[in-house]
C-alpha cells in the first residue's frame, strides 16, 4: 500500500493541495483503512503529504517558490551525479526499456495522454538513476521527487512543456548512446531546469484560481 501511493504522488496521480481521504484510498486499492493509515503516516514522514487546517486533514504539499528552487538545485545535483555513475552500466537489455520508455512519452506528447506520460517520464529517470546502484542515493532522489510529482500535472499544460521537456530527454537518450557523461548531465540539468521554470508559473495560475 506504501509502495502504491508513493508512486502515485512520485509520478503526479495527485494534484498539489489535494486531500487524502482514508476510506476512498483503502476503497480503490481494495483493503482495509489499516494499512492505508500506516502508509500515509509514512509518506507524511517522508514530505509527500502534509496535515492542514484545524481538522489536520492530510494533503499533498503546495510548494513555495523558494522550496522549488531549492529541490531543483538539489535535483540538478543529485540526479546529475546518478546519471553520471550509471552510464557505464547500462546495458543493451537496459538500454531497450529506457527507450521505450522514451517512445511512450513520445506517443503521449502527440497525443497529450498526461497520465502516460507522467507515468513513463518517472520511468524513464528512475530507469536510468538505478542503474548506478547506490541506493542510498536513489532514496534520497525519490523523495525529492515525492512533493514535486504532483506539481508536474500542472504543469503539462504549461505551453510547450512536452516540446520542451522532450527535446532534454531526446538529448539525454542520445548521451546515453553514445556514453557521453558530460552531456547526459547537461541534459538531466535542462530538463529539471526547465520544468522548474513551467513548474512556478503553473502552480501560481493554479494558485489564481
Amino acid at each position: 500500500v506504501y509502495a502504491t501511493l508513493r508512486h502515485a504522488l512520485i509520478s503526479g496521480y495527485f494534484h498539489p493541495g489535494e486531500e487524502i481521504s482514508l476510506r476512498k484510498a483503502a476503497a480503490v486499492l481494495e483493503t482495509s483503512v489499516t494499512p492505508v493509515r500506516e502508509a500515509l503516516r509514512r509518506l507524511e514522514g517522508d514530505g509527500g503529504l502534509e496535515t492542514f487546517g484545524g481538522n489536520r486533514v492530510l494533503r499533498v504539499p503546495i510548494l513555495t517558490d523558494a522550496e522549488l528552487t531549492e529541490i531543483r538545485d538539489i535535483r540538478v545535483n543529485l540526479e546529475g551525479f546518478a546519471a553520471a555513475q550509471a552510464i557505464n552500466r547500462i546495458g543493451s537489455a537496459q538500454m531497450r526499456v529506457i527507450n521505450n520508455a522514451f517512445n511512450l512519452m513520445t506517443r503521449a506528447t502527440e497525443t497529450r495522454d498526461v497520465d502516460m506520460y507522467l507515468e513513463n517520464n518517472w520511468r524513464f529517470h528512475s530507469l536510468i538513476y538505478r542503474a548506478a546502484d547506490r541506493p542510498i542515493l536513489m532514496n534520497q532522489i525519490e523523495s525529492l521527487w515525492l512533493p514535486v510529482g504532483p506539481l508536474i500535472r500542472i504543469a503539462l499544460t504549461e505551453p510547450l512543456h512536452f516540446e520542451h521537456s522532450m527535446a532534454s530527454h531526446s538529448a539525454a537518450l542520445q548521451a546515453l548512446r553514445v556514453g557521453d557523461a558530460d552531456a547526459l548531465q547537461l541534459a538531466i540539468a535542462s530538463d529539471i531546469s526547465g520544468a522548474a521554470s513551467d513548474l512556478c508559473q503553473a502552480l501560481r495560475k493554479w494558485e489564481a484560481k
